[in-house]
């Protein structure tokens, strides 16, 4: 079983809640009505590839079993928001269309068939202090030994950035996690924003300062609880483009298959998984 030790070695990586369980994800799913495919929403697509399986920031096939095949955590908890959805997603062809917490949930459950997930429906430009208070009882009252939270999109996004009220906010929900039954906690902070296509020009330093501050503040907050940051803007290659949805600050489905993948990295690296 993973302990709480896990935060050594920097890993730069709403009221409803449901239940939600998902079959490891297969080849590409087709793409649904209305959405656009993201060679027309991204204009930077990854060629290099056929797809997941033969994406080096994807997990390959079977990969996921073998880095969790010692993993002892039967009920999981998400936390976060709308960046955990699969509402808006480009489909990037070769990348099926899950997201990456149903992902993880799938990767998890191959060890575990029982293996549970409590998923809060995310709400766009959800920041820290409505996360806590419109979500952490819900985690709480499931009693998980494994929490995802995904987080900073809001606040990067935001007019001001106070980022001594953001810490606070996050150790705040840190604290009352690891309190509680929660063995493992990952905080998931975002793509590097300034890569998006969606950003003014005029911002673009802006954001990139404010990220990495954000980046710092997390880490510094997650070591203190004993917590893992995994940090996805680390985690891009060259061709970052078509990590993200033509819906603002939606991930394609690409992203959520390159941030499953950094996730579950993570958490086979972790003491006591294999």
């Amino acid at each position: 079983m993973a302990g709480p030790e896990q935060g050594r070695g920097r890993v730069r990586t709403r009221a409803g809640t449901e239940r939600r369980g998902s079959g490891a994800p297969g080849g590409p799913a087709p793409t649904a009505a209305g959405e656009v495919t993201a060679a027309a929403a991204a204009g930077e697509v990854t060629a290099a590839v056929a797809g997941e399986h033969e994406d080096p920031q994807c997990l390959a096939p079977g990969e996921a079993a073998g880095l969790l095949a010692g993993a002892g955590w039967r009920r999981a908890v998400v936390l976060g928001d709308s960046t955990t959805e699969s509402t808006g997603m480009t489909v990037v062809p070769g990348w099926a269309r899950a997201t990456w917490t149903d992902r993880v949930a799938a990767a998890l459950r191959e060890t575990d068939p029982q293996f549970a997930c409590l998923h809060p429906r995310g709400r766009r430009d959800l920041p820290l202090s409505h996360i806590r208070s419109t979500q952490l009882g819900d985690a709480l009252d499931f009693a998980g030994d494994l929490a995802l939270l995904t987080c900073g999109g809001p606040e990067l996004r935001a007019q001001s950035f106070d980022p001594d009220a953001m810490e606070l906010e996050l150790s705040r929900i840190l604290s009352a996690l690891r309190g509680a039954t929660c063995q493992v906690v990952l905080v998931v902070s975002p793509f590097d924003l300034t890569r998006t296509g969606q950003v003014p020009a005029g911002r673009l330093t802006a954001v990139r300062a404010r990220q990495r501050l954000l980046a710092e503040r997390i880490e510094s907050v997650a070591l203190r609880h004993g917590c893992v940051h995994v940090d996805l803007a680390a985690h891009e290659g060259a061709s970052s483009a078509d990590l993200w949805s033509a819906r603002p600050w939606r991930l394609s489905s690409r992203g959520h298959a390159v941030a499953a993948a950094a996730v579950v990295r993570t958490l086979g690296g972790l003491p006591g998984t294999r």
